[in-house]
């Protein structure tokens, strides 16, 4: 746990700081900045900052389904390399799940590619579970969806279920 970071509801003004933090967490996909700014600007109650003092440490992006509001979706979750380990994330993805929980959400669902090893590890330790839906492939132990994001994109799917929640 790293003392002094603070997690908040991320604001307009975060999207350049994420989008600068972003290029230093490969494998995580790399977005157009646009998609920073419609976070921060469309989806603040659901996107996260973790700071320490006046520097965005890590983020969360993140919405509800307009779809079916019982579904949320974590869109991005980074934490700057040096930091990695010490809880952040940790922290991230429960103050998303309280909040989407308290709007009524009741699973929670990601991807990842299947080379991101170190997002499947922290992603199971935290209770998700690969999904198995349409045409699947192996992918080392886990099971990832063929062609998920695109032609030969395939992506391990994660489901959770919001602890006091339902799953449908």
């Amino acid at each position: 746990m790293v003392i002094g970071v603070m997690v908040r509801k991320a604001r307009e003004e975060d999207f350049l700081a994420i989008a600068e933090l972003a290029h230093e967490c490969p494998p995580m996909v790399t977005e157009r900045n646009s998609i920073y700014h419609i976070f921060t600007r469309f989806f603040s109650t659901t996107s996260f900052i973790a700071e320490d003092g006046d520097e965005i440490v890590g983020f969360l992006l993140g919405f509800i389904s307009q779809d079916n509001p019982s579904e949320a979706y974590i869109h991005l979750l980074c934490v700057s390399p040096s930091l990695r380990g010490s809880g952040i994330a940790g922290r991230l993805l429960e103050r998303f799940a309280g909040t989407v929980k308290g709007m009524g959400a009741r699973e929670i669902y990601l991807i990842t590619k299947p080379s991101n090893d170190r997002a499947i590890r922290f992603y199971l330790k935290n209770g998700f579970k690969p999904v198995k839906e349409g045409k699947t492939v192996e992918s080392g132990s886990l099971v990832a969806v063929a062609d998920y994001n695109g032609p030969g994109e395939d992506m391990v799917v994660f489901r959770k279920s919001i602890p006091g929640g339902k799953t449908f």
